[in-house]
């Protein structure tokens, strides 16, 4: 069961992800292999860091609803799990009790 501290902070993340999905339609972000700013979509409203990343990467990121982009050192160890480190950037993964909460809030989930 999740906490309601759990559910806010993974509800800001979302915020951030679903900036970086808008960002994608834009069309000056088309070009095959350009590397791209994404917002760090870690819990922190206040947050404003960026990662530069190639589209593929952010794509292998986005391979589930519970997987975020951060800058490294912005997780919070007690509510989510870096499951892969790239220098600048790391992956974090949310507990699997919020996958409904995220996936509502997912814009590539039906």
């Amino acid at each position: 069961m999740s906490t309601p501290r759990e559910e806010r902070l993974a509800n800001n993340e979302a915020l951030f992800r679903l900036a970086n999905e808008r960002m994608a339609g834009w069309e000056e972000r088309h070009v095959i292999d350009a590397v791209e700013a994404y917002l760090c979509e870690c819990s922190n409203r206040d947050c404003r860091e960026k990662v530069a990343l190639h589209k593929a990467e952010y794509e292998a990121v986005r391979s589930g609803s519970l997987r975020f982009l951060i800058v490294s050192g912005h997780d919070i160890p007690d509510v989510e799990t870096v499951v892969e480190e790239h220098g600048e950037w790391s992956v974090v993964a949310k507990p699997a009790e919020l996958v409904e909460i995220l996936e509502e809030s997912d814009p590539r989930v039906d």
